[in-house]
């Protein structure tokens, strides 16, 4: 039987299968009924519905084509079936340059899986490229 943070990456791995298939609805089901999402652009969601009604829109809009990748993380029990993991996260969009940010989440167990009860995904600022100088104009 894996551990509760095996178990945790264990979802976070399949939710990123999910996402990368670009359905909403699957990625959703990684929710709690009662899941937050604060996305990487400022938008909100609560609850499943809402959820599945983002993903749809980011997958057909400004991610359609994209790809992700997330590192393992790592995971911090906070309470007997709720646990926190974050990591880092990659998101290349076809013929863009790779964003890179961090997702926070807290799971829940529901049952045998590890929901997501809130997430937040952000993206890290590009950086400014550095100013010309005497050594390289």
């Amino acid at each position: 039987m894996p551990s509760d943070e095996d178990a945790v990456i264990a979802e976070v791995e399949a939710f990123i299968a999910a996402w990368n298939t670009a359905d909403a609805t699957a990625a959703a089901s990684f929710f709690t009924e009662d899941g937050a999402r604060v996305g990487a652009f400022g938008d909100m969601q609560h609850g499943r519905a809402e959820l599945a009604a983002a993903y749809s829109q980011l997958f057909r809009g400004p991610m359609a084509g994209a790809a992700i990748r997330q590192e393992r993380g790592s995971v911090r029990m906070l309470a007997p079936g709720l646990a926190l993991w974050q990591g880092g996260i990659e998101v290349q969009p076809p013929g863009g340059p790779v964003l890179k940010g961090h997702v926070v989440q807290i799971m829940k167990q529901v049952g045998a899986r590890w929901l997501v009860l809130e997430a937040h995904p952000k993206f890290f600022p590009s950086r400014p490229a550095p100013a010309p100088s005497a050594e390289n104009p």
